[in-house]
């Protein structure tokens, strides 16, 4: 984090300067081009760091190269419009099957149950993420570019653990659990970025209001255990920070407040146009 924010630090110094410059030129005969300012068909790879770390509803858009960031992208349909997508996609996954015997559980020793016949074990763990988004801009400057727009976050994640084993006189004991997550999100948005001298490149700061719905997030648990021919089953739901289990459970939250994004943001732009 400190090495990206550092990098950012550095673009700004040459953005001031840049800056400088343009304003204290002496006019010629020549006409200036407006640089690096995109167009419509003009393509941006988008970084972001974050600012703030209040979470009260806080939306998932930091882009800064660490693992788990989203990646986001930008590509201009006008020359005052664009699009914008974050996407983020995680899975990871665990599982194994196996029937054993009593022969080959004496040979591997360390403490292995020879009374185990069946064991089953799964983890998983997958999170899907989509953020499409517009922007509007305002000035054609080709030092400061202000705009306004929005996001639409949809989030989807499930955790899934099964643990199964079967023994030799009968006996089982089984659990499985499974959590599912949905997340719907808005974000107004108002920003503005500066134009680096010629280059493609422009830096800026971004912030506005987020409003964020959690839907789920409670885990719904059924165990099955057989001791002595006797057998016992639970069904029920548990949640985060709560002992108690339940029958049926209904959860949900809502979160809406300003400034919870407040990004530095680098756009590196290029052309989606093909060569003539």
């Amino acid at each position: 984090m400190k090495k990206s924010i550092l990098l950012i630090a550095a673009l700004a110094l040459g953005a001031s300067s840049s800056f400088a410059q343009l304003t204290t030129r002496q006019n010629d005969a020549t006409n200036e081009l407006l640089g690096a300012r995109p167009v419509k068909g003009d393509m941006a790879l988008t970084f972001g760091i974050n600012l703030i770390s209040e979470d009260t509803a806080g939306l998932p858009l930091e882009n800064n190269l660490s693992s788990g960031s989203v990646l986001t992208f930008k590509k201009f349909i006008a020359d005052d419009a664009a699009f914008r997508l974050g996407i983020r996609l995680m899975k990871t996954a665990y599982n194994y099957k196996g029937e054993l015997d009593s022969a080959s559980q004496t040979a591997a020793g360390n403490g292995a149950d020879i009374n185990i016949t069946d064991v089953e074990r799964k983890e998983s763990d997958r999170m899907y993420l989509l953020v499409p988004g517009y922007e509007k801009h305002f000035s054609p400057s080709n030092i400061f570019d202000v705009y306004a727009g929005g996001d639409l976050h949809l989030g989807f994640s499930r955790t899934v653990d099964i643990d199964n084993t079967d023994y030799r006189n009968g006996d089982k004991s089984y659990s499985t659990s499974k959590t599912t997550r949905t997340v719907v999100g808005l974000g107004g948005v108002v920003g503005f970025n500066v134009f680096i001298a010629h280059l493609p490149i422009s830096l800026g700061l971004e912030y506005g209001w987020n409003a964020r719905w959690r839907l789920g997030g409670k885990t719904h648990v059924e165990t099955e255990n057989t001791s002595g021919g006797v057998s016992t089953n639970n069904d029920y739901y548990t949640q985060p920070d709560d002992n108690n289990g339940y029958t049926s459970l209904k959860r949900k939250e809502f979160a809406m407040d300003t400034n919870q994004n407040v990004r530095i943001v680098l756009n590196i732009f290029f052309s989606g146009k093909k060569a003539e």
